[in-house]
């Protein structure tokens, strides 16, 4: 496994990871036609360049294949939020995740705390961030295109990622 900056060339496989991890990870929380709505919008081809401009976002791949991708972004000088984080259903639970993590955490500087928000129900992504050492900060209801869910805000430390060897 290979984990690095992410150019042009790999926006394509971003894409369809999006809409793969999407589909299995959301069905049942999130309507199809929600997802999708959003998806269209959040991965198309032009925004997508926009955030390998001004975002950092990360590949991972596996005998030349892009099986993952992450992206973060600064919240403040000591804190950064974790804004996607996505592996194809079929290579979940063989460390990309833990390795895009990795990746990601060496690139930010200075950072002490880094946030993600999951969605209420995606056990999946409680878990994987609960073993990474996460914890809650709090919950509240969001309106994502037009649908209403419940959004935990999850919440780790520079000292408690060191701590699990991030």
């Amino acid at each position: 496994m290979f984990c690095r900056r992410a150019v042009k060339e790999d926006i394509n496989d971003i894409q369809d990871i999006a809409v793969q991890s999407w589909h299995d990870t959301y069905e049942g929380l999130i309507p199809r036609e929600i997802q999708d709505a959003f998806l269209n919008k959040a991965y198309s081809y032009e925004r997508m360049e926009e955030r390998l401009e001004k975002n950092n976002v990360f590949v991972c791949e596996k005998a030349g294949h892009v099986i993952g991708f992450t992206s973060f972004f600064h919240e403040s000088d000591t804190s950064a939020e974790v804004s996607a984080i996505y592996v194809l259903p079929g290579a979940q639970r063989e460390g990309v995740g833990s390795a895009l993590m990795k990746h990601i955490w060496a690139h930010m500087q200075n950072v002490e705390e880094l946030y993600v928000d999951v969605e209420a129900g995606n056990e999946k992504a409680e878990n994987f961030y609960a073993m990474l050492g996460f914890t809650l900060q709090q919950e509240f209801d969001e309106v994502f295109e037009g649908h209403t869910m419940r959004t935990k805000r999850l919440r780790l430390t520079a000292a408690e990622a060191c701590q699990q060897a991030i």
